[in-house]
C-alpha cells in the first residue's frame, strides 16, 4: 500500500515506507525477537539501504541513492539498467537482491520473486540469509504458502533466526488454513468497474444513501503530469462514481480542479450533511516535499468550490509532522486523523480534535490512547453508526502487512475497548484498509493489495449476509414407529408465530425460507389427536453460522393406567431427596414430565416410585412414597397444579427384573445395573379430562 500521507515522509526522511512493519534500524534486533509479523520483511529493506557502503559499485550508485530516498521505481529501473553491466558475482548479488527489494517496495511479489532467484543464483544467500525469508514473503502474499515455508525452513538452515522463521512458518501455516476454512461469512468482490491497473484505494461515500463515491488512484487520467518515482506512476488524484439502480458503477471521473492539483491528493470523508469533502494533500516541488495537510472544500452540486488546509497543527511551530487520513465521528463532533506529531505511542497514530459545527472550529489534537494505538502504524480510521471504530494497523492484526482492526466503544468521550483484528475475507495476506459502511448494514468498501487484484491496490466490495436457519422435524408413533402427521406449532420470542403440518407419508416437516429469525429463541409444540402433546424449544442466540437444526419427535399414545417410562430420577442412598452434583441432576429428568403437563393441561398423572429388591420391604415403600412425594412437590414448585399429582410409592412390590434373573447374570456390574433398572421413577395417566381453572 502506497497512500499519499507516505509520500512526502521519504524526502523529509521521517519514516521508512513498508506494507506491513516500520522498523528503525537500531531496533531491528530486539523487534526481530518479539514482535515479527509477515509483511515485518519490509521493514528489514532499509537496513540494506542504510547498510550500503564500500560494497555499493559506481553503476548501482544512483540506483542506492533513490531507494534511499525511497523513490523505489527509479531504484528499480536502475539497478535493472546495472545487473548485466556488473562482473563482480558479490555486487551482482546484491544488485539483484535490491531490484527484488525494489519491486517489494512497489507491492509486485511476482517480480521480487524473479530477482531473488537470481541473487540466490548468485549465491548471495551465503552474504545474506535475508535474502530466503525476503523470498518467502513474496511467495506468502501471493499465498503460496507451501512454497514459503519452504524458504522460510531454508533461511533457517542457512544461519536465519531460528524464531523468526518459526514465526513466519507458524504464520503461513495459519493463513493457509484460513483461506481453506474461512473463519467469518463474509462475501468479498473486487470493484471492477471501479479500479484501474495503477492504485485506487481511500473511498468515502459520498451521499447518504451510499450511492456515490470518492476515492483515490493514479491511473493515466489524473490531472498530474509526470511520473511519481516512488511508484512509476502518475501523481494521486481523486475521482468519483455513482452506482445506478441496479447497483451498477459508473466509469469515474476525477473531480474538479479546485480540488485535484499536480500534487498527491487522497483518502477522503465527508461531514454528515454531505456538504464539504475533507482529503489529505501532499505538496512538493522539484526541490522539496512539504508536510502532508488536510484540506476541505464544499460542495456545488457535482462539483467543489475552492479548497482550504485545515490547520490541525500550528505549522509555525511544525512544519514537519504529518496530517492525514481525515474521518468524522458518527456525530460529527469529532474529526479524527492520523498523524507522527510528537506525543504518540511510535509511528502513526489516530488523533482526534473537537468540531463545532456552529462555529466551524477544530479543538485542539488529542491521542486517541494506548487501546487505539501501538508502537506501529495505526491508520485510515472510519467510525461505524454503533460507534465502533474500525481502522487499519501494522501491529495489532495477525494476517500481516496493514490489517482492519475494530475497537467497540468505551465509556467516555472518545474512548474505546482493544481492537481486534477482523477475520479472513476481510483481512489477507496483503494490505487491507480503509473500510467504510453503508448506514446500519454490515456492508461497504474497503482498499486490499491481497493477490488476484485488477491494479496494485485496489477497491473491494463487502457484505455480511443474513444467516439461514432451518428447522426440521420428523415425527412418528414412538411404539410402531408408523409416520404421524401432526401439527406442529412454533412460537418465537419475536412475536413471530406459524404453524406447519408434518407429512402424513413420512411423519417430517422443515420451516427455512427465513422463517427462522437470528437472536432469537423458539418453542415448539407438537400435536396428534389421540397422542401425549410434545415439544422442543431452541434458539439461534449466538450462532455465528448458517444452521439447519434437525429433531425426531416419537409420539405416545394416551392411554390410561400404563405405566409411561421417563428420564432416570436418582436419589442419595438411603435418602428421598433428589440427587444434584457435578454428575447428576435429577430435576432435569423431571422437567421432561413438566414438559408433558404444561403441553397436556388435562392430563392427571400418578407419579410412582419403585426400589430394587434389597432391604426391608416395608422400609422400601415407606422411602419409595417419599421419593414419589419429592417429585410430585417438585412439579408443584414448577407451578403444576397439586390436584393434577398423586403420589405413590411401590417399594420392591413391582421388579422389572426379578430376583432370580439377577442371580443367573455373570457380572457384579450386570447385576447392578438390574438393581438400578428396578429402582426407577415412571408415571401413569390417570385421567385426561381435567379442567384447568375448576
Amino acid at each position: 500500500m502506497l497512500d499519499v500521507f507516505r509520500y512526502c515522509e521519504y524526502a523529509n526522511g521521517h519514516f521508512a515506507l513498508h506494507s506491513g512493519i516500520e522498523l528503525k534500524r537500531l531496533e531491528m534486533h530486539n523487534y526481530l525477537q518479539a514482535s515479527w509479523k509477515r509483511t515485518g520483511l519490509l521493514g528489514l529493506l532499509m537496513f540494506f539501504a542504510f547498510g550500503l557502503a564500500s560494497a555499493q559499485s559506481d553503476l548501482a550508485e544512483e540506483a542506492d541513492q533513490a531507494y534511499e530516498r525511497g523513490a523505489y521505481a527509479t531504484s528499480l529501473k536502475e539497478y535493472i539498467k546495472a545487473y548485466p553491466k556488473v562482473k563482480d558475482i558479490d555486487e551482482k548479488g546484491r544488485i539483484a537482491f535490491m531490484a527484488g527489494e525494489s519491486f517489494m517496495r512497489l507491492m509486485e511479489p511476482t517480480g521480487a520473486e524473479e530477482w531473488y532467484d537470481k541473487a540466490i543464483g548468485l549465491r548471495y544467500g551465503s552474504q545474506s540469509p535475508d535474502v530466503y525469508l525476503h523470498y518467502g514473503e513474496a511467495m506468502s502474499m501471493q499465498q503460496e504458502f507451501d512454497e514459503a515455508i519452504e524458504w522460510y525452513i531454508t533461511y533457517k538452515e542457512n544461519g536465519g533466526d531460528p524464531s523468526v522463521a518459526e514465526a513466519m512458518i507458524e504464520q503461513a501455516d495459519n493463513d493457509a488454513l484460513e483461506l481453506m476454512e474461512p473463519s467469518s461469512r463474509y462475501i468479498v468482490d473486487n470493484l471492477l468497474r471501479l479500479n484501474s491497473t495503477s492504485y485506487d484505494f481511500g473511498a468515502g461515500f459520498a451521499s447518504k444513501k451510499a450511492d456515490a463515491i470518492v476515492f483515490a488512484s493514479s491511473r493515466e487520467s489524473s490531472a498530474g503530469s509526470g511520473e511519481d518515482p516512488i511508484t512509476g506512476q502518475r501523481y494521486m488524484d481523486l475521482f468519483t462514481a455513482e452506482q445506478d439502480k441496479k447497483e451498477n458503477w459508473s466509469t469515474p471521473e476525477p473531480l474538479n480542479s479546485t480540488v485535484n492539483t499536480e500534487y498527491n491528493e487522497g483518502t477522503v470523508t465527508f461531514d454528515k450533511k454531505y456538504r464539504s469533502i475533507y482529503f489529505t494533500r501532499c505538496i512538493s516541488d522539484e526541490d522539496n516535499s512539504y508536510a502532508c495537510d488536510i484540506y476541505r472544500s464544499s460542495t456545488m452540486g457535482k462539483r467543489y468550490g475552492p479548497s482550504e488546509v485545515v490547520e490541525l497543527v500550528n505549522r509555525e511551530d511544525d512544519d514537519s509532522s504529518q496530517v492525514a487520513h481525515p474521518s468524522f465521528s458518527v456525530d460529527n463532533d469529532f474529526l479524527m486523523f492520523v498523524s507522527d506529531m510528537p506525543g504518540g505511542f511510535g509511528g502513526k497514530d489516530i488523533w482526534y480534535v473537537a468540531y463545532d459545527d456552529k462555529e466551524d472550529t477544530f479543538g485542539k489534537p488529542v491521542n486517541m490512547g494506548s487501546n487505539v494505538n501501538s508502537d506501529g502504524d495505526e491508520m485510515f480510521p472510519t467510525m461505524r453508526y454503533d460507534g465502533a471504530l474500525y481502522y487499519a494497523s501494522t501491529k495489532l492484526g495477525k494476517m500481516g502487512g496493514l490489517d482492519i482492526v475494530r475497537a467497540l466503544p468505551a465509556e467516555g468521550t472518545m474512548k474505546f475497548e482493544k481492537a481486534e483484528p477482523l477475520p479472513y475475507p476481510i483481512n489477507s495476506s496483503g494490505d487491507d484498509f480503509s473500510m467504510i459502511f453503508k448506514d446500519d448494514e454490515d456492508a461497504g468498501i474497503f482498499t486490499s493489495s491481497r493477490p488476484g487484484g485488477k491494479g496494485k491496490d485496489d477497491l473491494y466490495s463487502f457484505r455480511l449476509p443474513e444467516m439461514e436457519f432451518c428447522y426440521q422435524g420428523d415425527v412418528f408413533d414412538a411404539y410402531t414407529g408408523n409416520p404421524l402427521g401432526a401439527t406442529v406449532i412454533i412460537n418465537g420470542s419475536n412475536g413471530d408465530s406459524f404453524s406447519v403440518t408434518a407429512d402424513g407419508s413420512d411423519g417430517t416437516f422443515s420451516l427455512c425460507d427465513n422463517e427462522i429469525k437470528n437472536n432469537t429463541t423458539y418453542d415448539v409444540e407438537v400435536n396428534y389427536e389421540g397422542y401425549i402433546v410434545t415439544g422442543d424449544r431452541f434458539s439461534t442466540i449466538g450462532l455465528s453460522n448458517s444452521t439447519t437444526m434437525t429433531r425426531e419427535f416419537p409420539m405416545n399414545e394416551v392411554v390410561l393406567d400404563v405405566e409411561y417410562n421417563m428420564p432416570l430420577v436418582l436419589y442419595p442412598f438411603d435418602e428421598s431427596a433428589l440427587l444434584i452434583n457435578d454428575e447428576v441432576n435429577s430435576a432435569d429428568s423431571l422437567n421432561y414430565l413438566l414438559s408433558i403437563m404444561e403441553r397436556n393441561e388435562t392430563f392427571v398423572v400418578q407419579l410412582e416410585s419403585h426400589t430394587d429388591s434389597r432391604g426391608n420391604a416395608s422400609y422400601n415403600k415407606e422411602l419409595s412414597q417419599k421419593r414419589a412425594q419429592t417429585c410430585v412437590d417438585y412439579l408443584i414448585s414448577r407451578g403444576v397444579t397439586r390436584d393434577r399429582l398423586v403420589a405413590v410409592g411401590h417399594g420392591k412390590e413391582r421388579l422389572l427384573i426379578s430376583d432370580a434373573e439377577i442371580v443367573k447374570m455373570s457380572t457384579e456390574e450386570e447385576k447392578e445395573r438390574a438393581h438400578q433398572a428396578n429402582r426407577r421413577t415412571v408415571f401413569r395417566i390417570l385421567r385426561f379430562d381435567y379442567e384447568p381453572g375448576n
